[in-house]
């Protein structure tokens, strides 16, 4: 992992005297967009009030706009996510944050609009263990790709290159802020349909969530149109001084979507990029029709501070203070088994000699796990199960002393995991709502003593047969499905060492590590579950 302070050089490099905040993010309302052409140059005749120039990029021209230098997209402590699904022909790119929850479910709602405007009914897919999909979070400089690039390379794009993908960068980190745009573009070879996208800034210290679209004041839209008509206008010799007609509400829209993509200028000031259809009655009356390319307009700092609201100048005020830093990844983050493809792995009879080197793979693979622990095991590690619980891990009851169930009173039974799980709620302060029976052995009236839901499994890997890492892969990775509960033990040091394996398949193929109660949505069912 690359040091924070890397990150941050990235980020100061990004900033500047005028907008560190609104030049660096490309400001957003959901609406499309359109990249400046790298090869234009400012025409020398260019003088209007607050406006330096303005071009008309045809379509298809230009190459990829070189990126502007950006943060490490895999800065510790992002919760890095993707999505491919082939059955509504959709691939998505995104990054949550440990324990900002307004803003991971804006996030979601962002997927799930994507997801609703295919019209398809959506289930999560997963692939073969060979599909790649554990490379996850944004992608560096797909803000400034062709929306058809977008779509076509296998690294964004949905399968086929038709349909829609949704895709991101960590545009800014400042202070406890930290800006993210997303940006969904859907399509074909032939036609692109829409390409929008949001900027979202999460405030770490308040919890505060805010989108591009309140970093402008009512004067941007009109203003920004009314400049780009008269540089239009002067372009074709049009030397007129009458004052241009205030824009319809289509044309209202065009500028909107073009404060999307405002683009810092070393010099100060910014390019902004107004989409085709760019049309006035005075350009009409000139013969210059509604525009078929992009128009890119440079204005000055001064005149974008003008249209600044209050929000962008309290960023812009603190962007000059150091990144506070990312919270640390924790376990215990809201999962949406709608939405991902999820999977709940779980290790049983812990903790053990080798517990501490599972929560190390687990901390650095960022997944979450279910450990079903021994009452007489945990009150001899209370440390190991301290940090498990502290790193957000799932803990269920697996018994003080490991019987079959079914092999003894109902009473006993009751009394062998409700005390365990005070064991573990003595040394975490947390109530132990699971149990696992040992063996897998439960009849009713055992269950019906106990009163808690008894988890069980759907995917046996027989770790204990220690049968190989080979093996090991293979029968949980290979076998596993969608909503499987995938059941090893902590005790054998052949499973601890496949853990990092194990997890990096499972994401390879598409899946999200989750708890058991994060597989249920926060409320495991009564009785027997073994699988979601």
């Amino acid at each position: 992992m690359p040091q924070r302070s890397t990150v941050l050089r990235g980020i100061r490099r990004a900033l500047t005297t005028f907008a560190a905040v609104v030049l660096v993010a490309p400001m957003s309302i959901g609406c499309a967009t359109i990249d400046p052409d790298p090869g234009w140059r400012a025409p020398a005749w260019s003088d209007a009030p607050g406006v330096r120039s303005v071009v008309q990029v045809e379509p298809g021209e230009g190459a990829d706009p070189a990126p502007d230098p950006e943060p490490d997209q895999a800065e510790p402590g992002f919760i890095e996510g993707r999505i491919r699904n082939d059955a509504v022909q959709l691939q998505a790119r995104y990054v949550e944050l440990p324990g900002v929850h307004v803003f991971n479910t804006r996030v979601s709602e962002l997927l799930r609009e994507a997801i609703g405007a295919t019209g398809k009914s959506f289930e999560p897919e997963v692939f073969p263990v060979d599909a790649g999909l554990g490379d996850r979070g944004c992608v560096p400089g797909s803000l400034s790709w062709p929306a058809e690039r977008v779509l076509a390379s296998p690294e964004t794009g949905p399968t086929g290159g038709s349909g829609t993908a949704v895709t991101c960068e960590i545009v800014a980190m400042f202070a406890s802020v930290v800006a993210v745009s997303m940006r969904t573009v859907t399509g074909t070879e032939e036609a692109i349909t829409r390409d929008a996208r949001v900027t979202l800034y999460a405030d770490l210290a308040s919890g505060g969530l805010h989108e591009g679209s309140a970093q402008w004041n009512g004067d941007a839209s009109p203003g920004l149109w009314l400049r780009a008509v008269e540089q239009l206008r002067r372009a074709s010799g049009g030397l007129s001084a009458a004052p241009l007609a205030a824009p319809p509400e289509d044309q209202l829209a065009l500028a909107t979507r073009a404060l999307e993509t405002v683009r810092h200028l070393d010099g100060g000031g910014a390019t902004l990029t107004i989409p085709p259809g760019l049309a006035s009655p005075e350009l009409a009356g000139l013969g210059i029709d509604a525009t078929a390319g992009a128009t890119v307009v440079e204005v000055d700092a001064e005149t974008l501070s003008s249209w600044e609201s209050e929000l962008a100048a309290e960023l812009r005020g603190r962007a000059a203070e150091p990144f506070v830093g990312l919270p640390a990844w924790n376990g215990n983050q809201g999962v949406d088994c709608g939405l991902v493809a999820c999977v709940a792995v779980t290790y049983d009879d812990g903790p053990s000699a080798f517990t501490t080197s599972l929560l190390d793979t687990l901390l650095a693979e960022r997944a979450p796990a279910t450990l079903f622990m021994l009452g007489g095991a945990a009150r001899g590690m209370p440390e190991v199960v301290r940090r498990a619980v502290a790193e957000g891990h799932e803990l269920g009851s697996h018994t003080m002393t490991h019987p079959d169930l079914t092999r003894v009173k109902p009473e006993e039974a009751r009394r062998e995991v409700l005390e365990a799980g005070s064991v573990l709620s003595e040394l975490t302060g947390l109530p132990i709502t699971t149990f696992r029976p040992p063996y897998g052995a439960l009849n009713d009236k055992a269950l019906d003593a106990i009163g808690l839901p008894a988890v069980l499994w759907s995917v046996d890997t027989l770790d204990w047969k220690t049968p190989g890492t080979e093996a090991l892969v293979q029968r949980s990775v290979g076998e596993a499905a969608v909503g499987d509960i995938i059941l090893f033990h902590d005790t054998h040091a052949e499973t601890v060492e496949a853990a990092s394996a194990v997890f990096g398949g499972l994401r390879n193929r598409g899946f999200t590590p989750v708890t058991v109660t994060q597989l249920f949505g926060g409320d495991v069912p009564n009785g027997r579950v073994s699988e979601r």
